[in-house]
């Protein structure tokens, strides 16, 4: 494109050129093989082959823009009829660019056409990865849900075994979730959810029930506050999911006090006491696989997965904290699902 532009300007410096030499020739010719001709009429006629010559010169300047910016007008045309969400890059194959694109702007085409079939593959080796590994995974985790389950029923079991089994069952629990969440994720966006009417009072029922097991040894109170009776058309696990990641995080980073969840019309909260996080923490709070303590179980996931599951579905995920005072996490419910 910079050669296109460099052989407009010299284009047009050499016409112009020309055009001036022209005018100057006429003019001395003029003088010297008329010199009875007034010299208003020697203006006149140099002005009239002036003009002449400019309107020439920028009709062939236009001509020669033409030209050269074409191939560059047919790349932009067919990258702005792309689809955002799915471009498609076959007008850009080898085969289909017409013969009259060469050089740079040929080079350029085929480079993006190259980029556009890596990218392809990586998006969809990443969405077959997630779907598989989230399949494969669920079934040795029901085979742990179920045993744990038997083993619970044993009276037998000493009060540390029971908490071990405890943890066992709350960790199972939280992967279910995790595979849950990436199979959601891994969904085409222009695929429709699984949407449903629920109360969200029952998801965040059955979320602190299974948060429970998790508060055993620590000096922590969980309370819920129902201020209003929301309803929405969603899907049901996404929230739960969501929910079930705020509440797993509260209580990792909280050994003693209370954590609330209140429920209001538009919103869910999630307020811990626990060790907050400063300005810095916070704003890397969502980052994959970032930990407020290196020193803490999990894979420093589950926040930034939440925030995804939220964006598809039209809810915000807002973060408040105060170093050593506590966290308040809210997810914002949208008034419509994408692509439900």
């Amino acid at each position: 494109m910079s050669l296109n532009r460099r052989n407009i300007r010299i284009v047009f410096l050499l016409q112009l050129a020309i055009v001036s030499l022209v005018v100057v020739l006429v003019m001395l010719w003029l003088a010297g093989t008329t010199p009875h001709l007034k010299f208003a009429t020697v203006t006149f006629v140099a002005i009239t082959l002036a003009v002449g010559s400019i309107v020439a010169v920028t009709w062939m300047t236009y001509r020669a823009t033409r030209r050269l910016m074409a191939p560059v007008d047919w790349l932009l045309r067919e990258v702005a009829r792309w689809d955002p969400q799915h471009p498609d890059t076959r007008a850009l194959s080898p085969e289909r660019i017409p013969a009259e694109i060469k050089g740079d702007i040929r080079k350029m085409a085929d480079a993006l056409h190259g980029l556009s079939e890596r990218v392809d593959a990586f998006i969809a080796r990443e969405r077959d990865f997630t779907r598989d590994a989230s399949h494969e995974l669920r079934t040795p985790l029901t085979v742990i849900r179920m045993a744990s389950d038997l083993i619970s029923h044993d009276q037998g079991l000493s009060e540390r075994s029971r908490r071990s089994l405890n943890r066992i069952h709350g960790a199972n629990t939280a992967m279910e979730s995790i595979m849950d969440a990436l199979l959601l994720l891994a969904r085409d966006q222009d695929v429709a959810l699984e949407t449903e009417d629920f109360a969200v009072s029952d998801v965040i029922d059955t979320e602190v029930e299974r948060i429970l097991p998790l508060l055993e040894g620590k000096q922590l109170q969980l309370d819920v506050a129902i201020e209003a009776q929301p309803e929405l058309h969603a899907p049901p696990r996404v929230l739960g999911v969501i929910l079930g990641n705020l509440l797993r995080n509260a209580v990792r980073y909280t050994d003693a006090g209370h954590i609330r969840v209140n429920l209001l019309a538009d919103r869910i909260e999630v307020v811990d006491t626990g060790i907050g996080m400063d300005a810095t923490t916070l704003a890397r709070a969502f980052e994959p696989f970032y930990r407020i303590d290196a020193a803490a179980t999990g894979a420093g996931l589950g926040l930034s997965v939440a925030r995804r599951l939220g964006e598809r579905c039209g809810w915000a995920l807002q973060l408040a904290s105060t170093p050593g005072q506590g966290t308040r996490a809210t997810i914002l419910f949208g008034t419509s699902i994408p692509g439900a």
